[in-house]
Protein backbone atom coordinates (compact mmCIF):
# COMPACT_ATOMS: atom_id res chain seq x y z
CA UNK A 1 0.00 0.00 0.00
CA UNK A 2 2.93 2.40 0.81
CA UNK A 3 4.06 1.96 -2.97
CA UNK A 4 0.63 2.60 -3.95
CA UNK A 5 0.38 5.87 -2.05
CA UNK A 6 4.08 7.01 -3.36
CA UNK A 7 3.69 6.00 -7.08
CA UNK A 8 0.14 8.41 -6.65
CA UNK A 9 2.34 11.12 -5.18
CA UNK A 10 4.35 11.05 -8.00
CA UNK A 11 2.33 11.48 -10.65
CA UNK A 12 0.09 14.17 -8.25
CA UNK A 13 3.75 15.90 -8.63
CA UNK A 14 4.36 14.92 -12.19
CA UNK A 15 0.97 16.25 -13.41
CA UNK A 16 1.60 20.16 -11.46
CA UNK A 17 5.34 20.30 -12.54
CA UNK A 18 5.21 18.93 -16.71
CA UNK A 19 1.82 19.59 -17.50
CA UNK A 20 2.00 23.25 -18.97
CA UNK A 21 -0.90 25.33 -18.88
CA UNK A 22 -3.07 25.43 -22.31
CA UNK A 23 -2.83 28.34 -24.20
CA UNK A 24 -5.51 30.84 -23.28
CA UNK A 25 -7.35 30.71 -26.24
CA UNK A 26 -10.54 32.82 -24.88
CA UNK A 27 -10.75 36.67 -23.52
CA UNK A 28 -12.16 34.85 -19.82
CA UNK A 29 -9.15 32.37 -19.86
CA UNK A 30 -6.80 35.97 -20.59
CA UNK A 31 -9.04 38.06 -18.11
CA UNK A 32 -7.24 39.32 -15.25
CA UNK A 33 -8.14 37.99 -12.03
CA UNK A 34 -8.81 40.24 -8.69
CA UNK A 35 -7.18 38.68 -5.49
CA UNK A 36 -10.93 37.58 -3.83
CA UNK A 37 -11.32 35.36 -6.61
CA UNK A 38 -8.00 34.08 -6.97
CA UNK A 39 -8.77 33.02 -3.01
CA UNK A 40 -12.60 31.83 -3.83
CA UNK A 41 -10.58 29.40 -6.32
CA UNK A 42 -8.14 28.11 -4.07
CA UNK A 43 -11.37 27.86 -1.42
CA UNK A 44 -12.84 25.50 -4.07
CA UNK A 45 -9.39 23.59 -4.61
CA UNK A 46 -9.43 22.67 -0.61
CA UNK A 47 -13.29 21.55 -0.84
CA UNK A 48 -12.97 19.44 -4.49
CA UNK A 49 -9.58 18.87 -5.81
CA UNK A 50 -10.25 20.16 -9.63
CA UNK A 51 -13.31 22.50 -8.89
CA UNK A 52 -10.56 25.51 -9.31
CA UNK A 53 -9.24 24.17 -12.83
CA UNK A 54 -12.47 23.87 -13.57
CA UNK A 55 -13.52 27.22 -13.24
CA UNK A 56 -10.64 28.67 -15.63
CA UNK A 57 -11.22 26.00 -17.96
CA UNK A 58 -8.59 24.00 -17.65
CA UNK A 59 -11.08 20.71 -18.14
CA UNK A 60 -8.56 17.67 -18.37
CA UNK A 61 -6.33 18.99 -15.35
CA UNK A 62 -9.69 19.38 -13.15
CA UNK A 63 -10.80 15.97 -14.45
CA UNK A 64 -7.70 14.43 -13.49
CA UNK A 65 -7.75 15.66 -9.64
CA UNK A 66 -11.15 14.56 -9.80
CA UNK A 67 -10.96 11.18 -10.92
CA UNK A 68 -8.38 10.94 -8.43
CA UNK A 69 -10.65 12.46 -5.85
CA UNK A 70 -12.70 9.52 -6.77
CA UNK A 71 -11.08 6.98 -6.28
CA UNK A 72 -9.25 7.33 -3.33
CA UNK A 73 -12.52 8.07 -1.99
CA UNK A 74 -13.78 4.90 -3.03
CA UNK A 75 -10.35 2.75 -1.91
CA UNK A 76 -11.25 4.66 1.21
CA UNK A 77 -14.81 3.37 1.72
CA UNK A 78 -14.11 -0.13 0.02
CA UNK A 79 -11.20 -0.67 2.65
CA UNK A 80 -13.03 0.39 5.95
CA UNK A 81 -15.73 -1.94 4.78
CA UNK A 82 -13.36 -4.79 4.25
CA UNK A 83 -11.28 -4.14 7.26
CA UNK A 84 -14.98 -4.07 9.79
CA UNK A 85 -15.90 -7.21 7.96
CA UNK A 86 -12.89 -9.45 8.85
CA UNK A 87 -12.86 -7.69 11.96
CA UNK A 88 -16.47 -8.76 12.58
CA UNK A 89 -15.62 -12.82 11.61
CA UNK A 90 -12.24 -11.95 13.67
CA UNK A 91 -14.52 -11.71 16.60
CA UNK A 92 -16.91 -14.36 16.13
CA UNK A 93 -14.23 -16.43 15.45
CA UNK A 94 -12.22 -16.00 18.46
CA UNK A 95 -16.03 -16.11 20.27
CA UNK A 96 -16.32 -19.41 18.97
CA UNK A 97 -12.98 -21.01 19.34
CA UNK A 98 -11.80 -19.51 22.77
CA UNK A 99 -14.68 -18.78 24.60
CA UNK A 100 -14.18 -15.14 24.53
CA UNK A 101 -17.06 -11.96 24.88
CA UNK A 102 -15.92 -9.51 22.61
CA UNK A 103 -18.31 -6.62 24.15
CA UNK A 104 -16.16 -3.57 25.69
CA UNK A 105 -12.95 -4.81 24.52
CA UNK A 106 -10.03 -3.24 22.91
CA UNK A 107 -7.12 -4.11 20.43
CA UNK A 108 -5.16 -4.89 22.93
CA UNK A 109 -7.25 -7.26 24.13
CA UNK A 110 -7.69 -9.38 20.42
CA UNK A 111 -3.75 -8.91 19.85
CA UNK A 112 -3.13 -10.38 23.44
CA UNK A 113 -5.59 -13.72 22.76
CA UNK A 114 -3.94 -13.78 19.22
CA UNK A 115 -0.19 -14.29 20.68
CA UNK A 116 -0.93 -16.44 23.91
CA UNK A 117 -3.33 -19.57 24.34
CA UNK A 118 -4.96 -18.98 27.37
CA UNK A 119 -6.02 -16.40 29.69
CA UNK A 120 -3.73 -18.25 32.24
CA UNK A 121 -0.21 -18.16 30.13
CA UNK A 122 -0.67 -14.44 29.30
CA UNK A 123 -0.90 -13.77 33.07
CA UNK A 124 1.80 -15.91 34.29
CA UNK A 125 4.31 -14.24 31.68
CA UNK A 126 2.95 -11.05 32.97
CA UNK A 127 3.59 -11.90 36.67
CA UNK A 128 7.10 -13.01 35.44
CA UNK A 129 8.41 -9.67 34.09
CA UNK A 130 6.87 -8.06 36.79
CA UNK A 131 4.17 -5.91 34.61
CA UNK A 132 1.28 -6.13 36.74
CA UNK A 133 -0.11 -3.18 35.13
CA UNK A 134 -1.15 -5.37 32.46
CA UNK A 135 -2.69 -8.51 33.72
CA UNK A 136 -6.51 -9.21 33.05
CA UNK A 137 -8.60 -10.44 36.33
CA UNK A 138 -9.51 -14.01 35.83
CA UNK A 139 -12.79 -13.58 35.28
CA UNK A 140 -15.98 -14.50 32.51
CA UNK A 141 -15.96 -11.16 31.16
CA UNK A 142 -11.47 -11.51 29.91
CA UNK A 143 -10.92 -15.41 29.91
CA UNK A 144 -10.02 -17.06 26.89
CA UNK A 145 -8.91 -20.92 25.74
CA UNK A 146 -8.55 -21.80 22.51
CA UNK A 147 -9.53 -25.29 21.49
CA UNK A 148 -7.73 -28.03 22.95
CA UNK A 149 -7.92 -29.56 19.24
CA UNK A 150 -5.78 -28.11 16.88
CA UNK A 151 -5.96 -24.95 19.51
CA UNK A 152 -2.30 -23.78 17.53
CA UNK A 153 -3.85 -23.53 14.66
CA UNK A 154 -6.97 -21.87 15.58
CA UNK A 155 -5.12 -18.96 17.33
CA UNK A 156 -2.75 -18.80 13.97
CA UNK A 157 -5.87 -18.55 11.97
CA UNK A 158 -7.74 -15.65 14.23
CA UNK A 159 -4.49 -14.03 14.46
CA UNK A 160 -4.26 -13.12 10.89
CA UNK A 161 -7.40 -12.23 11.06
CA UNK A 162 -6.47 -9.70 12.96
CA UNK A 163 -3.67 -8.56 11.05
CA UNK A 164 -5.78 -8.65 8.21
CA UNK A 165 -8.31 -6.25 9.63
CA UNK A 166 -5.88 -4.16 10.85
CA UNK A 167 -4.02 -3.59 7.30
CA UNK A 168 -6.91 -2.84 5.68
CA UNK A 169 -7.79 0.04 8.56
CA UNK A 170 -4.06 1.08 8.03
CA UNK A 171 -4.36 1.40 4.49
CA UNK A 172 -7.64 3.36 4.70
CA UNK A 173 -5.55 5.71 6.62
CA UNK A 174 -3.28 6.03 3.86
CA UNK A 175 -5.70 7.17 1.20
CA UNK A 176 -7.18 9.59 3.33
CA UNK A 177 -3.45 10.76 3.30
CA UNK A 178 -4.13 10.73 -0.42
CA UNK A 179 -6.99 13.09 -0.36
CA UNK A 180 -5.14 15.72 1.79
CA UNK A 181 -2.42 15.32 -0.94
CA UNK A 182 -4.86 16.21 -3.97
CA UNK A 183 -6.16 19.05 -2.33
CA UNK A 184 -2.21 20.59 -1.80
CA UNK A 185 -1.46 19.53 -5.16
CA UNK A 186 -4.70 21.45 -6.57
CA UNK A 187 -4.37 24.35 -4.42
CA UNK A 188 -0.29 24.54 -5.66
CA UNK A 189 -1.39 24.40 -9.64
CA UNK A 190 -4.06 26.53 -8.58
CA UNK A 191 -1.81 29.24 -7.82
CA UNK A 192 0.46 28.28 -10.91
CA UNK A 193 -2.21 28.74 -13.33
CA UNK A 194 -3.22 32.43 -11.92
CA UNK A 195 0.05 34.22 -10.62
CA UNK A 196 0.81 35.61 -13.98
CA UNK A 197 -3.04 36.89 -14.48
CA UNK A 198 -3.25 38.76 -10.72
CA UNK A 199 -4.57 42.44 -10.49
CA UNK A 200 -2.36 42.14 -7.68
CA UNK A 201 0.67 40.02 -8.41
CA UNK A 202 2.44 37.84 -6.19
CA UNK A 203 5.61 38.16 -4.33
CA UNK A 204 6.06 35.24 -2.36
CA UNK A 205 4.84 31.90 -1.89
CA UNK A 206 6.04 29.27 0.58
CA UNK A 207 4.96 25.91 1.08
CA UNK A 208 6.20 24.18 4.50
CA UNK A 209 6.09 20.87 5.46
CA UNK A 210 6.86 20.83 9.09
CA UNK A 211 6.98 17.74 11.78
CA UNK A 212 4.53 19.01 14.88
CA UNK A 213 3.46 16.57 17.78
CA UNK A 214 4.63 13.29 15.72
CA UNK A 215 2.59 15.13 12.74
CA UNK A 216 2.96 16.85 9.60
CA UNK A 217 1.81 20.30 9.76
CA UNK A 218 1.47 21.58 5.92
CA UNK A 219 1.29 25.80 5.77
CA UNK A 220 0.68 27.42 2.85
CA UNK A 221 2.14 31.18 2.83
CA UNK A 222 1.13 33.85 -0.13
CA UNK A 223 2.63 37.03 -0.32
CA UNK A 224 1.05 40.07 -2.62
CA UNK A 225 3.26 43.38 -4.12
Amino acid sequence: MQRKVTSLCLFLIWFTIILKPVTAQTNEIDAKIPVSQARILLLKSLILPGWGEHSLQYQKRGYVLNSTELGLWIGHAVLIFYGRSVEKDMKAYAATHAGIDPKGKDEYYFTDIGNYMNLYDYNDQKLRYRQFANLYPETGDYFWAWDSEDSEDSREKFDQKRIDSQKAFHAASFALGGLIINRIISMIDIIALTKDRLETPVSDVQALIVPQNGQLTFTLNIGFK
